[in-house]
């Protein structure tokens, strides 16, 4: 777990690498309390009601305008800021989901652990955003509160000291339990989400379901678990600041009765009823407020905590030595563990350039295991790159000098030509290579490069991804390219065209694949079985 210290620090080094943000912060909590104590505090120093003029509205009207046109011109920026500012967290914690140790990947499951690095970024936003220029904010309405009331009577003065402890403990008292509820209800919200956006995602499914009653018995239990979690966390911090706000309230109201009696005994001047009046709800609100930045914070530790247990602590291992290019891969009797359970495969063979290698074996005999070894997706004895063990090599380092096709193929939500470029615009070489290959001619006799393609593809034939894909490979600078059952659902036509197009282009490098159909034999200098 992530300790008090450690969240310091964190605190510590968050606030010294944005400086810049914490004096605007600061700016806008000045302006901001300016606002509400300008006219108290020219009420304050009025002596008599009578003496209220026009000149003085005027005063007050012109000093709080004022104050809120900076206050909103620096909360404009500061927003911009914070747009900015999200934007790298979110990278920077969906780097680390990305170096998660692949097994720990597989059983967190990457929607879930997508929704819980969202409610990070938003922990840590409204903390960032809200909760920390209130704490400034808060502090300078309480002190000047008891300040201005202390001019009034010291009664009511020590009335409001004593509800500033008894609100703060009080709250952190209540909101210790309330994190370990929050924790519970960020975990079911996390869980129901993404079984909804797996479910949903779905498209032919949903909509070929003919009992309409489907998606309720499939995700009722997880939605009903994560309401109930909200529901269960609301009820106890309503039901327990309902006290805290019940002594709030009956505070108020009597110093408002006792004031009121004290004027009318001409102990008290009426400005003082006016000053109260403004200044009592500044006073409480900020009390409430004491509250709310707890809350903040305690949701800011919870998601802080599942960062630094389920991102920091599994992270994979890396290696150290720095791969200039692959001559040659190894196999030497791999093993590997997944979890407590060991595999090896009975391999010795030795890869060099120009090798283009057959990885034959029935299903499930780890013909896809093996491949994802050469990647460091595990941990692995027995193979070597470079005569190099290659679980010294640095991770980034060895994956620059694969391309990988997978079974699967990952379709963005953009244009034909970014989907191949993965984001990226391609450059004009990059088209005219791609059609002088012919790979792409199915697909831009009825589509162009700015077609827009839509979630997982819905708008493309299965033939039409597999090419997207091969795309990808062709255009890819590699030392080794690895295609695992990369055309197994297309037909054999468009899978032999596709195969052949790589292997022609792809020349001087090692290319190792793994294919149901053995007519692919043909295309192997080498063959590797697995399971004999």
């Amino acid at each position: 777990m992530i300790t008090k210290a450690k969240v310091v620090v964190s605190m510590k080094e968050f606030l010294c690498s944005n400086k810049k943000f914490l004096i605007l912060t600061s700016l806008v909590v000045l302006l901001s309390a300016l606002t509400a104590l300008v006219t108290p505090f020219i009420v304050q120093n009025v002596s008599d009601t009578l003496l209220i003029s026009n000149k003085t509205f005027l005063l007050i009207f012109i000093s709080m305008t004022l104050s809120f046109l900076l206050q909103l011109s620096a909360q404009l920026y500061r927003e911009n800021y914070a747009a900015n500012f999200n934007r790298q967290y979110l990278f920077q914690l969906l780097e680390k989901m990305s170096k998660l140790s692949y097994d720990t990947y597989l059983e967190a499951e990457p929607t879930y652990l997508i929704n819980r690095i969202y409610q990070a970024v938003d922990a840590l936003y409204l903390f960032f955003i809200n909760s920390l220029p209130e704490v400034l904010k808060t502090a300078l309405l309480l002190f000047f509160s008891v300040l201005f009331s202390s001019f009034i009577s010291w009664k009511i003065a020590i009335t409001l000291l004593l509800l500033i402890p008894l609100n703060y403990f009080g709250y952190k008292t209540i909101n210790k339990e309330l994190s370990v509820r929050m924790e519970n209800m960020q975990q079911s919200s996390a869980v129901a989400l993404k079984d909804l956006t797996v479910t949903l995602s779905n498209v032919d499914g949903i909509k070929s379901q003919a009992n309409e009653d489907m998606l309720y018995y499939l995700l009722e239990h997880k939605i009903e678990a994560m309401y109930v979690a909200l529901a269960n966390a609301n009820k106890f911090a309503q039901t327990t600041s309902s006290i805290l706000g019940f002594i709030n309230q009956l505070s108020q109201q009597l110093i408002y009765l006792w004031t009121s009696l004290m004027i009318a005994k001409g102990e008290l001047e009426i400005t003082n009823l006016i000053v109260l009046s403004i200044v009592l709800p500044l006073f409480f609100n900020s009390l409430s407020e004491v509250n709310r930045i707890n809350l903040d914070f305690r949701s800011l530790n919870t998601s802080n905590q599942y960062i630094q247990n389920e991102l920091d602590d599994k992270v994979e291992k890396n290696g150290h030595l720095d791969l200039v290019g692959i001559q040659s891969i190894r196999f030497a009797k791999p093993t590997f563990m997944q979890g407590t359970k060991k595999f090896d495969f009975n391999i010795t063979a030795t890869l060099s350039k120009n090798d283009i290698v057959y990885l034959s074996g029935p299903s499930g005999s780890g013909k896809s295991s093996l491949l994802k070894l050469l990647l460091k997706f595990r941990p692995t004895e027995g193979i070597y790159i470079n005569n190099l063990p290659i679980n010294q090599l640095e991770n980034r380092s060895l994956r620059q000098k694969i391309a990988y096709l997978s079974q699967e193929t990952t379709i963005l939500s953009t244009t034909l030509e970014k989907n191949i470029g993965y984001g990226n615009l391609l450059t004009p070489e990059q088209k005219h290579f791609l059609i002088q290959t012919k790979l792409l001619e199915p697909i831009l006799k009825n589509k162009n490069w700015e077609t827009m393609l839509v979630e997982n593809g819905s708008n493309l034939s299965g033939g039409e991804k597999q090419r997207i894909a091969a795309a990808r490979l062709l255009i890819t600078s590699a030392d080794l390219y690895i295609m695992d059952e990369s055309t197994s659902s297309i037909d054999e036509h468009s899978a032999t065209a596709i195969f052949e197009t790589i292997l022609n282009f792809k020349k001087d490098k090692i290319i190792i694949f793994t294919s149901h159909d053995k007519k692919k034999q043909q295309y192997a200098t080498k063959i590797i079985e697995i399971g004999k």
